[in-house]
């Protein structure tokens, strides 16, 4: 069951993972635009705007090789937890203003339904990498 759990959520991140980064790359000119509209400098947005689908991309890849699942995992994580932040921020209204660089269907979500969502794969990504490291110390036993 844990097994299946664990393939699940890894399933689930990779779709995550592919499906956004492949909206930014193939809508690159508005993903740029919406990045260069963001809170941060220029120069952060700048490397951002390479920075983000390529560790989305990265995480995809290091989920579908056995070896590196875990570290997928741990990314995936640390990915979302800072887009979760970036979240609260907006919603506590920190920031003066909130364009979504994200893409497709995430884009239209509304800020508290995208932290519902954020807040999910977060869960995800702890309860996999739980199963995971209890497994790690099962196996060593």
């Amino acid at each position: 069951m844990r097994t299946k759990i664990l393939q699940v959520i890894s399933a689930a991140f990779i779709l995550l993972w592919v499906y956004t980064a492949g909206n930014k790359l193939t809508n690159f000119q508005s993903y740029r635009q919406e990045m260069s509209l963001q809170v941060f400098s220029p120069a952060f947005a700048a490397i951002l705007v390479y920075a983000v689908p390529f560790i989305e991309i990265l995480c995809a890849i290091l989920l579908l090789i056995k070896k590196t699942s875990k570290l997928g995992l741990v990314l995936s994580l640390l990915l979302m937890l800072a887009f979760t932040g970036y979240i609260l921020l907006i919603i506590s209204g920190y920031y003066p203003k909130t364009p979504c660089s994200c893409g497709g269907v995430i884009k239209a979500m509304g800020w508290k339904a995208h932290l519902i969502f954020n807040l999910f794969f977060v869960t995800a990504a702890i309860l996999a990498l739980y199963i995971k490291l209890k497994r790690e110390v099962r196996d060593k036993d």
